[in-house]
């Protein structure tokens, strides 16, 4: 069976590792973060709650979560990223993570909140993107709310049609995904730059309308969605805030 194109990441994390960088994605210091989730948590009530991440990779949301006092569980495609997950999240008991397909496969139980931090803009398909947004919605309670975190975002300008494959979309954006480039990575530790040579990665951004109208032919209740300030993780983003 052919590889998803989403897969690219279980390469990127290898790739960054094998370089000695401690993490590619977001850390538990990042103060946005931190703030967006502690509101988030105290809004809705969640402490002591269950709450699932999706495309958790390697668990900065999950140091937060269980420092917030909820109980975690992230999956992540990459095993990699679980790897480096599990590590960091091992003094939290209440903290599990595991390697799991979102588009393809289904968590057990139900929780009381999910998470995605720059998840789902990684899903360009429209069979994909609705997969995981069904997969999603089935594995919450009645009223459980849904934070999207810095998802790639425009004003204007969305490709509006429908996308059936990884190639028909890197013929639609003519980006180049297979010539490595030269991205650095600071290590928190002690503030080396590790430089890294990866691949751009597929990703695709929507406007509120085109966002609004995924959530909604779910099921999802669109609560808000701010725009985020550039940061060094992503120029363009916002934040969703929906609830089943």
């Amino acid at each position: 069976m052919k590889e998803p194109y989403y897969m690219a990441y279980e390469k990127r994390y290898q790739a960054v590792f094998s370089a000695g960088a401690e993490r590619w994605g977001h850390s538990p210091e990042d103060e946005v973060l931190y703030h967006t989730l502690k509101s988030w948590v105290e809004e809705n009530n969640l402490q002591g709650k269950s709450i699932i991440e999706y495309a958790c990779g390697e668990g900065a949301c999950g140091v937060i979560l269980s420092e917030l006092g909820c109980v975690y569980h992230g999956v992540d495609i990459s095993p990699s990223a679980i790897a480096k997950s599990k590590e960091l999240l091992k003094k939290y008991p209440n903290a599990t993570v595991e390697v799991l397909d979102i588009v393809k496969e289904t968590v057990k139980g139900k929780y009381d909140a999910a998470l995605d931090c720059m998840g789902f803009h990684m899903l360009i398909t429209d069979n994909d993107r609705n997969c995981y947004l069904k997969n999603a919605y089935d594995a919450l309670k009645e009223n459980a709310p849904m934070l999207f975190f810095r998802e790639s975002y425009r004003t204007n300008g969305t490709y509006r049609g429908v996308v059936h494959t990884a190639m028909e979309w890197e013929k639609i954006t003519g980006e180049d995904y297979k010539t490595p480039q030269l991205r650095q990575v600071r290590n928190s530790a002690d503030g080396s730059t590790v430089n890294v040579l990866i691949p751009l990665v597929p990703a695709r951004a929507k406007d509120q309308n085109g966002y609004r109208e995924e959530f909604e032919n779910i099921g999802f209740r669109v609560e808000k969605l701010i725009e985020m300030d550039v940061s060094t993780a992503i120029p363009h983003s916002a934040s969703i805030y929906v609830r089943k």
